[in-house]
Formats: structure tokens, sequence, C-alpha cells
């Protein structure tokens, strides 16, 4: 069962953005009183705790923010020491990434699956197949004979070559270049797609790069 259900709806937008102004105004208050900084910790965890025993999609989330007093009343029984609006706001924010997670792990599991029973050597993840139709973002592809994931990025605004590659092997550390060249890296991403397909099955080999 999908538990991560409506955190795609658009009206989860004014929810979150609430839930992040609380993070801002928050955690620098913490950071600047260094002495109730532990007991700060806890309760956020505590009342984190209370929250993920609610539920798991935006409805709950909703649900705690109307229920403030009393979910803060289970969570700290002995009272909080800080302001509760922000302190629900921070621990719905937890949350909320949390499930947000969860659904894009679902999500990526049941591509991969999806691509594992079509017999496909790759599971397209994330953007579309080929990079050649970015123009700005990403696209991400899974080797799924290596668990190589193979990335490509386009990031016109980054004041230096706007072209990456990287190259994330399931057995080392992931591999990285930047290109100021298109051509040079669609060149590169068709190189390691190709290397990487012709490995033995079962290889976690990583394309030179």
């Amino acid at each position: 069962m999908d538990t991560t259900r409506d955190l795609t709806d658009p009206a989860a937008g004014d929810p979150r953005a609430r839930w992040r102004a609380a993070e801002e105004q928050l955690y620098p208050t913490l950071i600047a009183n260094r002495s109730t900084y532990q007991l700060a910790l806890d309760q956020i965890q505590a009342v984190v705790d209370e929250v993920r025993r609610r539920g798991g999609d935006m409805a709950a989330l909703l649900a705690v923010e109307a229920d403030a007093d009393e979910v803060l009343a289970s969570a700290c029984p002995e009272g909080v020491g800080l302001p509760t609006d922000l302190l629900l706001g921070v621990a719905c924010a937890v949350r909320d990434r949390e499930l947000t997670a969860a659904s894009e792990r679902q999500r990526v599991e049941r591509v991969v699956a999806a691509a594992r029973s079509a017999g496909a050597q790759w599971a397209s993840l994330r953007g579309p197949e080929s990079p050649a139709e970015l123009t700005e973002g990403s696209t991400a592809a899974l080797h799924l004979s290596s668990g190589t994931m193979l990335t490509a990025t386009v990031d016109p605004w980054s004041g230096g070559p706007p072209y990456g590659l990287q190259v994330a092997p399931t057995d080392g550390p992931p591999t990285s270049r930047n290109f100021a060249d298109r051509a040079e890296w669609l060149a590169e991403y068709r190189r390691c797609r190709t290397e990487l397909a012709a490995a033995p099955p079962g290889s976690a080999g990583t394309p030179a790069t």
C-alpha cells in the first residue's frame, strides 16, 4: 500500500511553504541560544515522533496542524519552550520530507521493476530518456545489470561549463565531468552508455571518463 498519497496534490504547496518558513525562523534561534539547544532538539524530535504516529499523507499532516494543542501535549506533556507554531511547522516539514522521499523510492522501484520485466538494459529514472532533449535540468538512467547510475545535467546559470555528466557505480565513488561544448557532452554520454551496455552481465565496471 502506498502510504504517501496526496503529497503531489497542488493544494500541498501552501502548507509546505509555511513549514519551510517555520524552519527558517526556528533553526537560527536555536543556534544562537546554545544553552537550550539540546532541549529544543529533543522537543522537536518528540513532536516529529508524534506526527509520524498520526499518519502518512498530507491529510494527516494538515490534521496535525488543526489539532496542534493536543499533538504538542501528547508529544511533550511537560510543556515546550519553543514557539508552538514554529515547533509544529518544523515537525511537519521533517515528516513531509520523509514521506516525499518514501514516495520517490516507491516510484523508482516501480520504474525499475517495469524495466526489468520488459527485458530492458536501462531504466529511465528522471527526466527525458535522452539528454539531447534537455535545455535545463537533468536526466538519470540506471544500467540494470551493473547498477551504475548515469546522470546528465544542464545548468545554464552555473557560471561555469553548463553540461555535466556523472557516473555512479555501485562499488565505488561517482566520477563527474563538466563540459563547455554540448556536442562533446552528448558524445561522452553516448560513449558511457555504449561501454556499460557492452559490459558482461553483472559487471559493476565504470566507464573510463
